[in-house]
């Protein structure tokens, strides 16, 4: 259970730093348009029926609420996978975690279910900056955090 706690608040430190990272990107113009956390939950949304009652300030605190969601719960593989691999090598795992939890949504489950384009049919530096430097931020912030968890936890 632990490994679990430790996960998701690592993971929910990580997706902090993501959000800064893609917030700060957009506010100096090179990632223009909403964050694709939005975009995705707008779709969702839509697909549901329930965006168009939905005032403004309940998406916007929808979308966040669920960026910051899936980013806490995916922290908690990420430990796993650092306990399994190598403890000691979190900017490593965190890199290859990164990317591959960009791949399997943004390549896989997100175009499937038709919640956002698969990044054949984005631009390069939006496939680029926006999604994959942001994940690897992300995985790389959330494996340090465990780390640094990890260690406060351990005698």
């Amino acid at each position: 259970m632990k490994l679990v706690i430790r996960g998701a608040v690592a993971g929910l430190a990580g997706t902090t730093v993501m959000s800064g990272a893609m917030f700060l990107a957009n506010k100096t113009g090179m990632a223009p348009g909403g964050p694709p956390p939005r975009d995705i939950t707008e779709n969702l949304q839509r697909k549901l029926g329930v965006r168009d009652r939905l005032p403004e300030p309940a998406f916007e605190a929808s979308w966040a609420m669920l960026h910051f969601a899936y980013g806490t719960a995916s922290g908690v593989p990420c430990a796993l996978t650092q306990k399994v691999l190598d403890r000691d090598q979190p900017f490593l795992i965190g890199t290859l975690f990164g990317v591959l939890l960009w791949a399997v949504g943004y390549c896989g489950w997100l175009p499937a279910f038709g919640l956002y384009p698969p990044p054949t049919r984005l631009p390069k530096s939006k496939v680029g900056l926006e999604l994959i430097a942001t994940h690897l931020i992300y995985g790389t912030a959330t494996a340090l955090a465990d780390r640094v968890l990890r260690s406060k936890s351990e005698p």
